[in-house]
């Protein structure tokens, strides 16, 4: 839910510092990027366990309130000329929370990838063939999943781990595409691409649940939901 400030909820406050050394090679063709950074967060705001928000007219007692920190380094090099172009990027990163309400200790935020990655290539393979592809990885985002449960007459309660202790499967894909240059003047411009998406059709989980087994109900399974695999796609573009 979206929630205003109020005389209960403080605006939320980051203060961040960073430092980075840049340095290019060969004539500018090569550029290099280094930096670090923290964040220092205050007036965080989460819910508590259990909480109904739900047409609930007094959602803001189902609030707590904590801090957060996020540091890291990240990494770029990039080539800018040639037939060959593109970049590498990392992240190497840590994002988390502090809400004594919820769990007396510091814990993953839901959105902490300790490491990133991003590929990006481009090659001219003529004056009128451009290939490119792009290549991404990332940790697996910080979830809470159950970690047992038990009986009480007919019902079943989970018993769930702490915040955020729990991991989605690493995600990463590989996209690639051709881009074929029609027409070129002062006053137009058209190019036809041919484009793949999740080319070797990994299949990345958007999300997973959990359900009793439909032969031993003593057993929970978790069920992986995953969104695409292949996509194939033609598009033309026109300027004027």
């Amino acid at each position: 839910l979206w929630i205003p400030s109020s005389t209960n909820i403080k605006p939320q406050i980051v203060d961040q510092i960073s430092a980075g050394y840049f340095k290019n090679f060969s004539n500018n063709r090569i550029k290099t990027s280094f930096e670090l950074y923290y964040k220092d967060m205050q007036n965080l705001i989460d819910y508590k366990n259990g909480a109904e928000i739900s047409l609930n007219e007094l959602v803001e007692s189902e609030l707590v309130f904590g801090k957060g920190r996020a540091y890291g380094m990240e990494f770029k090099i990039e080539k800018t000329s040639g037939r060959l172009k593109g970049w590498l990027g990392y992240t190497l990163a840590k994002a988390e929370r502090y809400f004594e309400d919820i769990q007396d200790s510091w814990y993953p935020a839901k959105y902490d990838r300790m490491h990133d990655i991003s590929i990006v290539a481009t090659y001219k393979l003529s004056e009128k063939l451009l290939l490119s592809g792009t290549w991404i990885y990332y940790t697996g985002d910080a979830v809470t999943f159950p970690t047992g449960k038990y009986q009480v007459e007919d019902y079943t309660i989970n018993l769930y781990s702490g915040r955020n202790e729990e991991r989605m499967p690493d995600y990463h894909r590989l996209d690639l595409a051709l881009t074929w240059q029609r027409k070129k003047t002062d006053r137009f411009e058209s190019s036809w691409n041919f484009s793949i998406y999740n080319v070797y059709a990994r299949k990345n989980a958007y999300s997973i649940s959990f359900k009793q087994n439909a032969d031993n109900a003593l057993y929970t399974e978790a069920v992986k939901t995953s969104l695409f695999s292949i996509v194939p796609s033609i598009t033309y573009n026109f300027k004027f």
